[in-house]
Order: C-alpha cells, then structure tokens, then sequence
C-alpha cells in the first residue's frame, strides 16, 4: 500500500462512520478565499481542528461568521488526501452564542473590574528613564528579538535588561509567568515588561488567567503588559500599569532613542535659557524701576544727615573709649604702685623667722629651755630646742 492509498482509506472510513454529526466551537483564523470557500479554525479550550465550508454552502447564510463567534456546524468528518490533514467539511452552520473562551473572558474581565483591579488609582507610574529593566518573554519568542533589536537601534544606554525565560502558551503557561512575575518583582527593577508576539484567542488565553492578573496587580514594580497585536485584548492588559498594542510599541512607550534623548535635553536647555533670561529681564526691570524711584523721591539730603549723624556719633565713641583709657591706665598705675611696696616689703621680710610650737605662733620670751619649738622662714622650715 502506498501513501495515496492509505490517505484514500482512511478518507472513506471517516467519511463512513462520521458522516452528517453536528459540531460545536468556537471560531478562529478565517480565511475566505477567492473562490468563495471559508478555511477556519473550530476550538475548545483544548483542542482545535481544521474546517472547510464550500462556497455552494456558505452563500446560504445569512451572515460571515467572525473569529470568537461560538458556531454550531453540521457536517461530514473527512481527510484530505493530497497532504493527510484531517478535516471537518462544514454543510450547514449557525450561531450558539459567545464562544466559551470569550465568555471566560468577559465573565473574568466583569469581576475584577468590580473587585477594582483595573482603577486608574492603583496603576503606578513608569519611570520616564528607567534603569533596570525587566523583560518577561520565551526566549525563542520572534517578539523577543524584536524587542532586543529595537533597543539596540535606539541605543538605550540609560538601563540594564534582565531577561526573565517563561512560556507564553498553554496550561502550564500562566504558572510560568507568575513564577518569572514573582522573581523580577523582587529584583528591584524599575520597570517589568511582559511579552508575547500574536496568535490566535487560544494561544493568547493564558494571559486571561485570574491568579497572574491578581500577582501583577500586587507586583510592586510598574508593569507593562505588551501581548498580541493591537487588535488583541486580555485580562493582563486591563490590570497592568500600561497597555501596549504590540512587544515593540512596549519599547517605543518606555524608552527614548539615543537621538531623542539628545534632541530632549537639547530642549530643556533652551527652555532653561529662556526661563533664566526672563527672571534677569524682571529684576532688570525692577532695579531699573527701584533706581527711578530713589532719583524721584531725591534722598540725596537725606544721605547728607544720616553722614553727618554718623560722624558725630563716632567723635562721641571716641572720646568714650578715650575716658575708659585714661581710667583703666590709672587703676593699672594704682597696682603697680601697690605692687612695688608688696615686692620691698617681701625683700625686706623674707629673712625674718617666727616660732612655732604645736602649730601655734610663740614670742621668744615666753619660751623656756628645753623646749623643742619650729623655726619657719619665708622658703625653709627647721626644728630647734631652746638652750
């Protein structure tokens, strides 16, 4: 059996046990192609296949289905026989309502914007000239390398880029995130970028989930949230500090180029030079104005006085500090004079002695012989016995 074969069987066996079975889903990533046929996308939040609705059957409708629309089909499962893709050829189909993943969305978006998690009062600001900065993305992600590339064409020097790695689809998705989310919010960044290029509502659907919309929301560290193209919406979005339309518009929002910087600071320049010039322009003006006003009211006179008083003032200041001169020179002369007598009655004293006994001043002529008594002088002292 060769493969042509095998594709024809397999095509007859679903086409025989899977004929004429209703499906339901919800609808993404329609084509409508030139020859009017409708190639789509029919999902669940866990599975996804390949449809086709032919133009002799889709003229019927009265309506062009829209990705996110939750479909209820009828038709034939079948096989592809050139390349063995597996199908579902779609005869009839009609609305159910919102897709199941769109009434997630809304239910969960409904909630928290209740709960306050989507006020402006809670979003932080970002920094104009951030620093440090985080970027949350898969690292095989093309969205990653746009970003990247886009920071060297700007030249940021300004800031230093920790890449944090995570998946950006599927279930174990959201835990990946909040783990790299949880890691970057402590590393004391200036700002947290997460990222993720397009895809379809499914693939995006991670970002809609309500245990990473709650650990951004109590991050400490401002966040962008860039997911999808700007057409897309998720709940990551709503409850960040900043919505980005794209990964690279995140880098065009919170980083100038190298040129801008320039050109800005350029700017503030001039706006510090005309600001400077028209503070000296005012006191210019009011200097000249105060000048006029001192001319008008002439306090030339004035001046003459208030000279006058000053010298009279300081003829009176130095005869006082003449009259307190003269005085202290007199009460020094007065202890100089007092000072001399001391000096010539020490010379002439200086050799007298006076007798002492038991610490008490005698005359000598009331000491007997025997008697032990001290002799004391000006610098010596003796003992001595009266003879």
């Amino acid at each position: 059996m060769n493969v042509s074969e095998l594709n024809l069987k397999a095509k007859a066996l679903l086409e025989a046990h899977f004929d004429n079975i209703s499906l339901s889903g919800e609808l993404s990533n329609i084509t409508v192609h030139s020859s009017g046929h409708w190639y789509f996308e029919l999902k669940d939040d866990k599975a996804s296949i390949s449809c086709i609705m032919f133009r002799a059957n889709n003229s019927k409708l009265n309506f062009v289905p829209k990705a996110g629309d939750f479909l209820e089909l009828s038709g034939t499962v079948s096989l592809y026989a050139e390349s063995g893709r597996y199908q579902f050829i779609a005869k009839n189909m009609q609305k159910a309502g919102l897709g199941d993943l769109e009434a997630k969305f809304l239910e969960l978006k409904e909630r928290l914007e209740k709960e306050g998690l989507f006020d402006e009062k809670f979003k932080k600001k970002i920094s104009p000239l951030p620093q440090k900065v985080g970027i949350i993305s898969s690292f095989t992600s093309a969205a990653l390398e746009d970003m990247l590339k886009l920071i060297r064409q700007k030249e940021y020097f300004l800031a230093k880029f920790y890449l944090f790695n995570a998946l950006t689809q599927g279930l174990n998705a959201p835990a990946s995130i909040i783990k790299a989310l949880k890691k970057a919010d402590e590393m004391g960044l200036d700002l947290i970028i997460i990222a993720r290029g397009g895809g379809s509502k499914q693939d995006l659907f991670c970002f809609n989930d309500e245990a990473l919309a709650r650990e951004i929301f109590k991050a400490k560290t401002p966040i962008i949230s860039a997911i999808g193209h700007e057409i897309d919406y998720v709940i990551s979005d709503f409850v960040a500090d900043l919505r980005a339309p794209t990964p690279s518009a995140a880098i065009n929002l919170a980083f100038f180029s190298k040129d801008e910087l320039a050109q800005k600071l350029d700017n503030l320049e001039d706006r510090l030079v005309f600001f400077m010039k028209n503070i000296l322009d005012k006191a210019e003006q009011s200097l000249s104005f105060c000048e006029k006003m001192l001319k008008a009211r002439s306090p030339k006179e004035l001046l003459d006085q208030k000279i006058k008083q000053l010298v009279l003032l300081q003829k009176q200041l130095n005869l006082l500090i003449t009259s307190k001169i003269n005085t202290k020179k007199s009460l020094v002369e007065k202890f100089e004079n007092a000072l001399s007598l001391h000096n010539n009655f020490f010379e002439k004293s200086k050799n007298l002695v006076c007798i002492q006994k038991n610490g008490k001043m005698l005359p000598l002529k009331e000491l007997k012989s025997g008697e032990i008594v001290d002799l004391l002088s000006f610098d010596s002292k003796k003992e001595a016995k009266i003879l």
